[in-house]
């Protein structure tokens, strides 16, 4: 359905000195990447991995010479292709791409690039659009499971305009439904990877109490008091402090050993920096948002949450609906601490109040999620090809064999 004009870029794509790539550069709910169709990337992992790298400029803190906004938010690529699995219409594989470090994660799964990939199989021809909703079943090839996207198509079009509003993001737009159905074991293929609501771990001399839950995306979710903290923090605020920091990572170093990832805790951030992730939990309490104030009557429980060894300046997707079915796990720390009666719980994070609707019911096996549902918005931000350099997609080359 997209057509960039032959002539505006025949030129630049036929220079010997640099390779392009088609992609549709859009953003899905807080975050933002290249999203490309799957046969316009290399099938082999490492000149893939080679390519995505030069295209955001990485390894670089800067990202200056790519698409990569220097931010683990804005590091973001998804992959889209049709799906072979009979319950599914696409396949989406999110890859997060490392910014100083040369390095591109399939580890876990994006729900915001996610909100992305039905408008683009729209976009894209591979999917039939259907007015005045159109429902796409997506595969998330990272955790196995399968989302559908409900969204509004006028004119064959996914709709941009609406007044749905997502939190850190300007203004509004067109409501995209995501339920992630029954998403227990996403890495672990339990719901309580350890068996347990509850964990203590050791950190330096004292024990800490945790959760970790395996929704969507693995989480350990600590209490804000444990760590001497609020919940309440500005991003700022916890990346300066020299305590916390390392005790966030130590907590998810822990929960990757027990999900098998590594052996040692201080691997994680080598091995894999992106899952398990962390999120610190506090009661609900007024502080000021990137946009404006925020009260605590607002909200069920305040939380915090890393992405890549950084807080992250909003709050993830996954993390939203984790966070949400953890909060109906009775005895367990988002529990403790929330205030949340009904289906839905309010989730203050840093920038604004995030709602998720979680269904969780209780068989004879434990617990079973029924539902977990939430909201985004998605925007084509531009479209065409991306150009690199032949002589840096060498040296990025070289970078990865070593």
């Amino acid at each position: 359905m997209l057509h960039v004009p032959a002539q505006k870029t025949a030129n630049l794509v036929s220079d010997p000195q640099q390779v392009s790539v088609r992609a549709l550069f859009m953003r899905g709910g807080s975050s933002r990447g290249a999203v490309f169709l799957e046969e316009d990337l290399p099938s082999d992992p490492q000149e893939r991995a080679a390519l995505l790298l030069a295209c955001y400029g990485s390894p670089d803190r800067r990202q200056i010479d790519g698409i990569g906004g220097s931010d683990p938010l804005t590091s973001k690529a998804a992959v889209v292709g049709r799906s072979s699995r009979p319950d599914a219409d696409l396949d989406y594989t999110f890859l997060q791409i490392g910014i100083d470090r040369a390095m591109v994660s399939s580890g876990g799964n994006c729900g915001n690039m996610l909100a992305a990939v039905g408008p683009f199989g729209v976009l894209r021809g591979l999917i039939e659009p259907q007015e005045p909703e159109t429902s796409v079943r997506i595969h998330t090839t990272n955790t196995g499971q399968v989302v559908t996207a409900r969204f509004r198509v006028a004119g064959g079009y996914p709709c941009v305009d609406g007044e749905a509003r997502v939190p850190g993001v300007p203004g509004t737009g067109s409501s995209i439904a995501l339920d992630f159905g029954d998403c227990a074991g996403a890495v672990s293929g339990k719901l309580l990877p350890t068996g347990s609501v509850r964990d203590l771990v050791r950190l330096g001399n004292r024990e800490v109490s945790v959760s970790l839950v395996d929704a969507a995306t693995p989480f350990v979710f600590v209490p804000a008091y444990a760590l001497g903290a609020t919940g309440a923090e500005t991003p700022a605020e916890i990346l300066a402090n020299s305590t916390l920091m390392p005790e966030l990572e130590a907590l998810r170093g822990w929960a990757a050993t027990v999900l098998g990832l590594v052996e040692r805790r201080e691997d994680a951030g080598r091995v894999s920096p992106n899952v398990p992730r962390v999120i610190m939990v506090g009661s609900p309490q007024n502080y000021d948002s990137q946009d404006g104030p925020v009260r605590a009557d607002a909200m069920d429980v305040c939380v915090r949450q890393m992405a890549m060894q950084k807080p992250h300046n909003t709050l993830a997707v996954t993390g939203a609906v984790c966070a949400a079915v953890a909060s109906r796990l009775q005895g367990s720390v988002v529990a403790e601490l929330s205030q949340g009666k009904g289906e839905r719980t309010r989730l203050g994070h840093p920038a604004g109040v995030l709602g998720v609707s979680a269904r969780v019911a209780t068989d004879g096996d434990g617990w079973r999620i029924e539902r977990a549902a939430v909201e985004r918005t998605a925007r084509l931000l531009m479209a065409g090809e991306l150009l690199v350099s032949r002589r840096r997609l060498d040296e990025v080359r070289g970078i990865l064999e070593h």
